[in-house]
């Protein structure tokens, strides 16, 4: 099946000026940090007891419904103490 060609008739979303500019003259750049892993490997176990033992070597709560551990363990850093003040 061929890919779909883009509709070239669509009309641009906030028309064709860029006033929005203007508004975000000066404002501060946003630099998103990626936080993606390098490396990811499946592991298998065979029952549940094998689960339990790599739980403990890993020093992280692991069970049945799991589906991705950090190591080393991550922290989970909170946003709800930060505020934007002018």
């Amino acid at each position: 099946m061929p890919y779909a060609k883009p509709n070239t008739s669509q009309q641009a979303l906030f028309g064709e000026q860029e006033s929005w500019k203007e508004e975000w003259a000066g404002m501060p750049e946003f630099v998103q940090e990626n936080h993606l892993p390098n490396y990811s490997v499946r592991v298998n176990f065979l029952c549940f007891e094998d689960l339990q033992k790599f739980s403990e070597l890993m020093q992280q709560p692991i069970t049945a419904k799991t589906q991705y551990i950090w190591f080393p363990k991550q922290t989970n850093e909170s946003i709800a103490d930060k505020r934007y003040v002018k």
